[in-house]
């Protein structure tokens, strides 16, 4: 029984990790809700609510395949003793994660776990953010070259006689009230469907529009979270960019924009890498030039001066 757990990568499509579970054996397709991650200070009810729509269609897709995705809740190890004694986990498969320092050490946890119960864990790359880095000399060679191979179709699956479970809503996370009218839909069609009205519609602007609150909002691809997410992957993104950016060569607008975006998607990763490379930046600043430049007074204190502004440096 090939266990694929999903993470940031709530789609079928391109899915390397399940492919390859697929090759070798029935496979149970996991999503584990845990609340101790939902409760850190980098989540919220918004994001749970896109991360909700995107498990609902991942499990629709996953059902129409043959097997729904199935939905647990607490923690990570424990989920893997119950299928394990359940006699439901003979390997685990899941693509890379570069989050925060919370899913670190609960890979950290899981990775020790599956050691001690013998049970193998394979991580597939998900797109340009590369383990273990010596250099970053050749890093925007090797991102070119990962995102022209081939994407990965979505395998069938075998029924399994197993309970599917419910996804859960903000209150059983215990979230806060976090209504937003404008937010974006959660779920793999929305984020196809961003992407195209971007790549033919929306997008011919974007080079110069992509700056500016009012027009930016437009203009702008508005497949963040959908990357994010995973509901979309990079190398769909990207072999569509650049299919698109063939088709404009030379139209004004068009041409600069696709470039312009082809960058940036560059810089998804980049970014991330740093993150990777360095983790300590998500507590420290990246340049110590700029340790101890922030005053150390109360919140309260800073919401006043913000409130008067008075923050920042005078003109």
């Amino acid at each position: 029984m090939q266990v694929v757990w999903f993470k940031r990568d709530l789609r079928t499509h391109d899915h390397r990790a399940l492919a390859y579970a697929a090759e070798r054996g029935d496979v149970l397709p996991l999503y584990v809700v845990e609340p101790e991650l939902w409760a850190g200070p980098d989540m919220s009810g918004r994001h749970w609510a896109f991360v909700a729509e995107s498990l609902q269609e991942l499990q629709e897709d996953c059902a129409a395949r043959g097997q729904a995705l199935i939905v647990r809740m607490g923690d990570m190890c424990e989920v893997l003793s119950t299928l394990r004694d359940q006699g439901m986990l003979t390997a685990l498969w899941s693509h890379e994660e570069t989050g925060n320092a919370w899913t670190f050490e609960r890979d950290t946890s899981v990775g020790a776990w599956c050691r001690a119960h013998g049970v193998l864990w394979t991580e597939v790359q998900n797109h340009g953010v590369q383990r273990r880095l010596a250099s970053r000399n050749g890093w925007a060679g090797s991102w070119d070259r990962l995102m022209a191979e081939p994407q990965v179709a979505a395998p069938d699956l075998k029924p399994l006689d197993v309970e599917p479970g419910h996804i859960p809503n903000a209150k059983d996370l215990r979230l806060s009230p976090d209504p937003c009218a404008g937010r974006q839909v959660g779920g793999r069609q929305a984020g196809l469907s961003a992407l195209e009205s971007f790549l033919h519609r929306r997008g011919q602007t974007y080079r110069s529009a992509m700056s500016s609150p009012v027009s930016g909002a437009t203009a702008c691809s508005r497949v963040s979270p959908y990357l994010a997410w995973g509901a979309l992957s990079m190398r769909e993104v990207a072999q569509d960019t650049w299919a698109r950016k063939a088709d404009v060569k030379g139209q004004k607008g068009w041409a600069g924009s696709m470039r312009s975006f082809e960058g940036r998607l560059h810089w998804h990763c980049h970014f991330m890498q740093k993150l990777e490379d360095d983790p300590r930046i998500e507590f420290e600043n990246f340049h110590r030039a700029y340790n101890g430049v922030r005053p150390k007074e109360p919140d309260h204190l800073r919401l006043e001066a913000w409130a008067k502004g008075e923050t920042g440096l005078p003109f």
